[in-house]
C-alpha cells in the first residue's frame, strides 16, 4: 500500500482492527502494512493494540527532541536509554526531509499542551473535549509526516517488537480491568478501556486518555515485565480525577493534615484534592490486583496511608462519590511512619 493512501486511511479511521484470538497469538507475526493495525485480545475480550496515529505523533515528537527515558549516563551530557524500536525510528528519521520537522516544531510551539492532550486529539478526533479541541491542524501535520517520511516502513520494521509487547500484557488484564471498571462505575454500554502499546515512549510510562468515546491507556515499553497494578492505578487516577476534580478536598476534613504528613514521607501531590485521588487510585489498584499485604505497607511508608481501611469502602455497588468520601473518612496516618 502506498504511504499517501495509507495515511489517509489511518487518519480517517477507515482501517479497523483485525481481531486476533489470544490463544493463536503466534499465527501472524510480520506481514503487510495492514497487519500493523491488528489488535490482540485477552480470553475475555480485552483489547490490546498499537495505533498508527500514536506512532506518527511520537515519531514527530522524538525527531523534535523528545528524549525522555531512563537516564543511562548523567555526565557530562545526559543520555537516555531507549528500546531498540525507538532507537531505530530516531536514527532513521535523523535524515528525513526537514520541512516536516520545521512544521512540527512550529505547531508544538504554537500549542504548548501536555502530551495527554495531543493523545486525546489523535485518539478521539472531533469527539475530544477541552484543550484537545484547539489542536486544529494536527491531523494535517500527521498526514504530511506520513506522506514525506518513511513511517509505514518503520512500522513494518518494528511490528515484531510491538506484537511481543502487546502479547506480554494479555495474561494480566482480565480480572483487574473488570474489577476496576466495576469499582469506577464506568457506564455499561460504553467501550471498555483499551490498552495501546507505544514503543516510542519512555519505559514504564502510563498515560490514561479520555477520548470522548471511552478511556484509552497508552503504555510505553515495560521496564522489565508488564506490571498491571500501576496500569490500573493510573487509569483510576485519570477517571477519578476527571470525575471528582475539585469536589473531594473541600469535603475531606482531615485532608490537609494528612497531606502534610504524606509529603514528609515523600508523596508528590501538592493539593488535598490530588492527594485524595492518589489515595483512592492506589487503594483501588491494590484491591483490583489482589495485592499482598506488603504492598499496602510499602505504600504507607511512601506517604499513602490507610489504604486497607480505604479499600473497605469499595464493598457493594455504591456510586463513586459515595464510596470515595466514605473511604477517605477512614484514612488516618500512622504516627510511627512520620519523620
Amino acid at each position: 500500500m502506498r504511504a499517501p493512501h495509507l495515511a489517509s486511511l489511518l487518519l480517517t479511521g477507515v482501517l479497523s482492527s483485525t481481531r486476533a484470538d489470544a490463544g493463536a497469538a503466534g499465527a501472524r507475526d510480520v506481514g503487510g502494512a495492514e497487519d500493523w493495525f491488528a489488535s490482540v485480545y485477552t480470553a475475555r475480550g480485552q483489547e490490546v493494540r498499537a495505533d498508527a496515529r500514536v506512532f506518527t505523533l511520537f515519531a514527530l515528537l522524538n525527531r523534535a527532541g523528545y528524549d525522555t527515558g531512563p537516564v543511562e549516563r548523567q555526565h557530562p551530557v545526559p543520555t537516555y536509554r531507549h528500546v531498540p524500536a525507538r532507537t531505530r525510528v530516531r536514527e532513521t528519521l535523523e535524515t528525513a526531509p526537514p520541512p516536516v520537522l520545521d512544521d512540527a516544531r512550529a505547531f508544538f510551539a504554537a500549542h504548548p499542551e501536555p502530551i495527554e492532550v495531543y493523545l486525546a486529539r489523535v485518539l478521539g478526533g472531533s469527539s475530544a473535549a477541552g484543550a484537545a479541541r484547539r489542536l486544529d491542524g494536527l491531523e494535517r501535520l500527521l498526514e504530511r509526516a506520513e506522506r514525506e517520511w518513511p513511517l509505514a516502513d518503520l512500522r513494518a520494521r518494528t511490528l515484531t517488537a510491538y506484537r511481543t509487547e502487546q502479547r506480554a500484557w494479555l495474561p494480566l488484564l482480565d480480572a483487574p480491568f473488570q474489577q476496576a471498571t466495576r469499582l469506577l462505575g464506568l457506564p455499561e454500554g460504553e467501550p471498555a478501556p483499551t490498552l495501546v502499546v507505544n514503543l516510542l515512549e519512555a519505559e514504564g510510562s502510563i498515560r490514561p486518555v479520555d477520548t470522548g468515546r471511552g478511556w484509552v491507556v497508552v503504555v510505553g515499553p515495560a521496564t522489565r515485565a508488564p506490571d498491571v497494578e500501576p496500569l490500573v492505578r493510573e487509569l483510576s487516577r485519570g477517571v477519578l480525577g476527571a470525575r471528582l476534580a475539585g469536589r473531594l478536598g473541600p469535603r475531606w476534613s482531615g485532608g490537609a493534615s494528612l497531606l502534610k504528613d504524606a509529603r514528609a514521607r515523600g508523596a508528590s501531590e501538592g493539593t488535598v484534592d490530588d492527594y485524595a485521588v492518589a489515595l483512592l487510585s492506589r487503594a483501588l489498584a491494590l484491591t483490583a490486583t489482589n495485592a499482598p499485604a506488603g504492598a499496602y505497607e510499602v505504600a504507607g511508608r511512601e506517604g499513602y496511608f490507610g489504604l486497607k481501611q480505604l479499600a473497605r469502602s469499595f464493598e457493594g455497588s455504591r456510586p463513586v462519590d459515595a464510596w470515595a468520601l466514605d473511604g477517605l473518612a477512614r484514612v488516618i496516618s500512622d504516627p510511627a511512619q512520620r519523620k
